[in-house]
């Protein structure tokens, strides 16, 4: 279990990491970059643990709910168990802390701040990346581009909600009522807060994009992480939620593009992006 004595809370820089935290956020993301042959220097500013919890896997669950209308399977299945730990326990230091990095931000936020936050809670595709990208970026018109991600949604979503019905964690307004949501929520139990699905969805996007646009990348996944730093401002995710969507966003994302049916696609979506002049 998680020790919540004598420990910060979770931080962007490593501190106050479980004690079952094996690999350091930097190291981790140095990997996954020179998977992706992307600049070392965007693993600065990621806050991605690794973690390795053995438990029993469900990846027969994820298989038969991922990818609806697609026959062929196009990722390499990992059970999430050995990708992100169990969250902190209810009530311990770690999260009591996580509840006041939330109303500290909250606090401090500007307007400007808030209403991107808003809009980011209400915006679930790629979508997100055209102030990044560019005015060309407009999956309409890129339809290759537009299949790619849709399989990445394809398995986001499965994935996802498995996770959080396995984890069960409660959301931050349900532990402290004076946590404000940037968006009207549901009333009563909302055990569905871990990991964040924003985070690991904007990471999953982020990695394939960023590896069809390398010449984007460093604002792609810059984009990336803000995406996830707004459900913290918004209310409805503690760090470790965040934390956790992206690395395992992150980690989807290399095993999907490491798998070779989902690589055929990205080469096709890269020399439509390429004609597009989006990409080099």
């Amino acid at each position: 279990m998680v020790p919540d004595k004598g420990q910060s809370p979770p931080g962007r820089n490593g501190s106050g990491q479980p004690a079952i935290f094996l690999d350091r956020s930097v190291e981790f993301c140095q990997k996954t970059i020179a998977e992706l042959n992307l600049d070392s220097r965007t693993c600065g500013g990621w806050g991605i643990p690794v973690y390795k919890v053995v438990i029993a896997p469900l990846s027969a669950i994820l298989l038969s709910l991922a990818s609806p209308g697609i026959a062929v399977e196009f990722i390499n299945r990992i059970p999430f168990q050995s990708i992100i730990p169990p969250p902190p326990a209810r009530n311990s230091a770690i999260e009591q802390g996580e509840i006041a990095e939330i109303l500290k931000v909250q606090a401090a936020a500007t307007p400007a701040a808030k209403a991107l936050a808003k809009r980011d809670n209400d915006v679930e595709d790629a979508t997100i990346f055209a102030s990044v990208i560019g005015p060309k970026w407009d999956l309409t018109k890129l339809p290759k581009t537009k299949f790619l991600v849709d399989r990445i949604m394809d398995v986001d979503r499965p994935d996802s909600g498995v996770t959080k019905h396995f984890f069960q964690r409660s959301r931050p307004w349900v532990v402290d009522p004076k946590v404000q949501t940037c968006a009207p929520h549901e009333a009563g139990p909302a055990e569905n807060s871990y990991p964040s699905g924003h985070a690991m969805l904007g990471y999953e996007l982020g990695v394939v994009l960023a590896s069809l646009m390398p010449d984007k990348a460093q604002a792609i996944l810059a984009r990336a992480s803000l995406y996830g730093e707004n459900r913290i401002l918004c209310g409805f995710h503690y760090r470790s939620d965040v934390t956790a969507g992206e690395q395992y966003g992150t980690v989807l994302a290399v095993e999907m593009m490491q798998h070779p049916v989902f690589h055929g696609w990205f080469r096709e979506a890269q020399a439509e992006l390429k004609a597009a002049g989006l990409a080099r």
